[in-house]
């Protein structure tokens, strides 16, 4: 096979419909949270917002880190004629994209610097909806695709997740620079386009369950069909979760995998100011040589983890994003120059997409068919929350022993999630019981 037939092999999985739908689902999964983490800080601080208001805001990104807490209810609650015209989850996915619409239109209309309280109202639905368009999201594409596509399905939707990051921020800030911060903030429901032209072309997704674990269940526990729908929606999804082999070490492994990245990623900031790097070196960085790796990242990810299996891509992957760390400690030991930061930045945003998308897979593969959504949210919420608690005291740390020593550390900060992973791997614990095929 010549260098043009095996391109096309490795670009033909993402031409299928399934495949980009799901690339548009990412941008649609995407754009809220540029919207919500950096251009509302922006639009915020060009309106002379003070920064210890502006600070407050990053308190509704927590909507993100409790989404399992009503993903029971999206994973099962009908919505009476809209899930009968589009089915379960489309018919919930148009539903909060229509109301993030109205959300967005309204926020638009609001001046921060004298109405703060109503733009922090509205902002945290947007955020509160975003969170659960993610939950939708996750368990329609995890259902249209078979298990072995899962590798590249998940690249095409980071794919789209971060190309709607790097459009919604470039497309905003285009536009109020000519037309104000208003018409700028109404452009942002574009990005819902791919996403919903894909989910209406492609459908519902087939319903592949468990069935005798839910009648099983069913005969044990009759009465109220209410109690028993409720039952179905928050007690079962976790009951089948323990009922695995090794599912502690699992979450467990779960929790500590991104340690070492978490810390990391908190203090970057702090290290570049101080190595006193200008905007234009950061923005050469990370929005040319920094994207570029990372998209290179995602795309091989995919290609690891069909390639050479779960196990071995998670090892890969965990190592590689562990040794990037180094590359800040590196940076610091030399001249604060733009070509030594583009390494730096550049190996880091490689490793960080390789892990994004093998690691989504991976989350995928834990999923049983019946509790998709509600399982997925709550082990990526569980990855988030271990970034949060364990990246929460990084800057004492760094302050106490030193940027050198810190990114050792955080270095050193990643080897028990590989621990684990080993056990894992040893035990040769796979995927959820009932997932697609």
């Amino acid at each position: 096979m010549g260098l043009l037939g095996r391109t096309w092999r490795g670009v033909q999985p993402y031409t299928t419909g399934k495949i980009l739908a799901t690339f548009g689902l990412g941008m649609s999964s995407g754009f809220p949270l540029t919207f919500i983490i950096s251009l509302m800080g922006l639009w915020l601080s060009y309106s002379d917002v003070s920064k210890s208001d502006v600070g407050l805001f990053a308190l509704i990104t927590t909507f993100y880190t409790w989404k399992f807490l009503w993903s029971p209810a999206i994973d099962r609650l009908p919505l009476g004629p809209i899930t009968r015209l589009f089915g379960q989850r489309r018919g919930w996915l148009f539903t909060i994209q229509a109301l993030m619409v109205v959300a967005i239109v309204v926020v638009s209309r609001f001046d921060p610097a004298t109405e703060l309280f109503e733009v922090a109202v509205i902002a945290a639905i947007i955020a509160f909806l975003s969170a659960s368009q993610d939950i939708v999201i996750d368990a329609y594409r995890i259902e249209i695709i078979e298990g072995e596509e899962q590798g590249h399905s998940a690249a095409a939707y980071v794919y789209g997740y971060r190309t709607a990051n790097f459009l919604a921020a470039i497309m905003v800030l285009a536009v109020a620079e000519y037309y104000g911060w208003a018409t700028a903030i109404l452009t942002l429901p574009i990005m819902f386009i791919p996403g919903v032209i894909g989910a209406w072309f492609v459908g519902e997704p087939a319903q592949r369950r468990d069935e005798e674990f839910l009648v099983a269940d069913a005969a044990a526990h009759t009465g109220n069909p209410v109690f028993q729908r409720l039952r179905e929606a928050v007690v079962l999804p976790f009951k089948e979760f323990t009922r695995r082999d090794n599912w502690v070490l699992v979450l467990l492994f779960v929790f500590l995998l991104k340690a070492g990245d978490a810390v990391t990623a908190i203090m970057t900031a702090p290290l570049l100011t101080e190595m006193q790097f200008t905007p234009g070196d950061l923005l050469f960085a990370n929005k040319t040589v920094g994207f570029a790796t990372l998209m290179v990242g995602v795309g091989l990810g995919a290609i690891l983890y069909n390639q050479i299996g779960m196990f071995k891509a998670l090892l890969l992957t965990a190592v590689l994003m562990m040794l990037t760390n180094l590359g800040f400690a590196w940076l610091w030991n030399g001249e604060a120059e733009q070509w030594r930061l583009a390494v730096a930045i550049g190996m880091e945003n490689f490793a960080t997409g390789l892990g994004t998308t093998v690691i989504i897979a991976y989350y995928a593969s834990l999923c049983n068919v019946n509790f998709t959504a509600t399982q997925f949210a709550l082990i990526s919420s569980l990855g988030n929350q271990g970034r949060t608690l364990l990246g929460a005291p990084s800057g004492f740390v760094a302050e106490a022993v030193g940027w050198t020593e810190f990114f050792i550390f955080a270095t050193l900060l990643a080897l028990p999630g590989i621990f684990v992973l080993m056990i894992l791997w040893k035990r040769n614990t796979h995927a959820a019981s009932g997932e697609p095929s």
